[in-house]
Order: C-alpha cells, then sequence, then structure tokens
C-alpha cells in the first residue's frame, strides 16, 4: 500500500491542535493553550482526508504502545474527521450518526476512555502480558517472554477495575473476530480462487495459486492460508475446499 504524501507542516499543526474551537478567538488552540492564528487555523482547515487518516493511523499506535495519554484528543480528530464534510453546527449526534461503522465504534470506545479515566498505555500493557504463564509463575512477562521491568510492573500494579474490564473486552472481541474470520475464511478462499481459476476444471493442481494474482490479492490469499492454517508447501486442486 502506497503512503500518502503528507505535507509536514500540517501534519505537525495538525498533530499539536485540539480540533476544539475556542469561544474567544472562534480557532483551535495549540497543547500549550496558546489559540491558533489566523493563518494557523486555515492551513489546519486545508487538511485532507489522507492527512486526517495519517494522524489517526499514528495515534492509534501510539495509544496501542502506550505512547499517547489522552484518548479524548484521539476522539475530537475522528469526530473532526466527520464533521468536516457536514454542514457548520450540526450536532455531535448527528455526526456520529454519519459515521461508519467502524468509525462510530472507535470514536465511542475512545470517548468511553477518555470518560471514565481508562488509562490505554495499561491496557496496551495488560494486553501483552502472558497471562497464562502468570497463574503459574505469579510473574509478569510479556508474550515474547521478557520480564516486565520494574517500571512496567509498578505501572501494571495501579490497574483499575475500569481498566481490567477494557482488557477482558478487548480480549473477547479479538476472540469473536478470530471466531468469525475462521468462519469465513473458507468462503473467501473459494471466491478468491474461483475469481482467478474458476474456468479451469476442478481437480487442476495448481502449485503457486497465488502467483497469477495480483499483489492486493495474492497478500489477501496469504493472509487467508494464515488463518486456515494449511502445511506449508501444499498443492492446492482448484475446486477443494
Amino acid at each position: 500500500m502506497t503512503q500518502p504524501d503528507c505535507p509536514l507542516d500540517i501534519l505537525r499543526l495538525l498533530h499539536d491542535a485540539d480540533f476544539t474551537t475556542r469561544p474567544d478567538t472562534d480557532t483551535w488552540s495549540h497543547r500549550d493553550g496558546r489559540p491558533f492564528t489566523e493563518t494557523e487555523q486555515n492551513l489546519a482547515h486545508q487538511a485532507t482526508d489522507e492527512e486526517l487518516e495519517t494522524l489517526i493511523f499514528a495515534y492509534r499506535l501510539g495509544l496501542a504502545q502506550g505512547l499517547c495519554d489522552d484518548p479524548a484528543r484521539v476522539a475530537h480528530v475522528v469526530l473532526h474527521r466527520y464533521a468536516r464534510s457536514l454542514p457548520d453546527g450540526t450536532a455531535r449526534e448527528d455526526i456520529v450518526a454519519a459515521m461508519t461503522d467502524d468509525g462510530r465504534a472507535e470514536y465511542e470506545r475512545l470517548s468511553h476512555w477518555a470518560r471514565t479515566g481508562i488509562r490505554p498505555e495499561v491496557v496496551a500493557l495488560l494486553l501483552d502480558a502472558d497471562l497464562p504463564a502468570f497463574i503459574g509463575t505469579k510473574t509478569l512477562t510479556h508474550r515474547d517472554g521478557r520480564p516486565f521491568t520494574q517500571a512496567e510492573q509498578a505501572l501494571a500494579a495501579t490497574c483499575t477495575d475500569r481498566e481490567t474490564e477494557a482488557v477482558v473486552a478487548q480480549v473477547q472481541l479479538e476472540l469473536d473476530f478470530d471466531t468469525e474470520q475462521e468462519a469465513d475464511a473458507p468462503r473467501a478462499l473459494d471466491a478468491l480462487l474461483t475469481k482467478y481459476y474458476g474456468h479451469l476444471p476442478d481437480g487442476t493442481l495448481i502449485p503457486d495459486p497465488g502467483a497469477a494474482m495480483t499483489d492486493e490479492d495474492r497478500a489477501e490469499y496469504e493472509s487467508l492460508l494464515y488463518v486456515l492454517a494449511p502445511e506449508p508447501g501444499d498443492t492446492l486442486a482448484h475446486g477443494e475446499d
């Protein structure tokens, strides 16, 4: 996937913005509280969908890695991403209603974190913990086997009940997604193979089905194989599930 060409001056400005209009200047503010100048506000309003999506993607990485401590800021970016295409003065609930299902779910999750004081860095840390190993050893380690540092142990010890609930909810979402993906994978693989090899007789041996595919379809093909977990080097026959 080609990375979007995003001007750094706009990205830097957006990263330092609060995406909330000040009543005294009718502009946004910098993180340190300074109001945007008219020039800065005009530049911020020139941001394209690609630039906003790049900013949201960077925030997602920060939240996942515990580097961003303000989910409310990310929620404001997501809200602005949709509000900018709607008439001025559109109510917040109408903006949320206009979001895609994924956008709405992300916005509501971020808003919940902001309202409840759930710390993304704590949730991210516990999601990377090898909890089954902890039950047996009473020692916190990462999933790759690295022991928690003293700072990580101290942070984990401050976990609140709501943060624990957030970890459990995220694990359940991942389990539900994996179950759904495993159920859909055979049908998706069959459709993908039919797209390229539907004209061939059933039973035709295809040593490398992905060789004739576009890069995007080959990536999907390999992803589906990973879900279905066939033995490496298997030769597929067209028409087989």
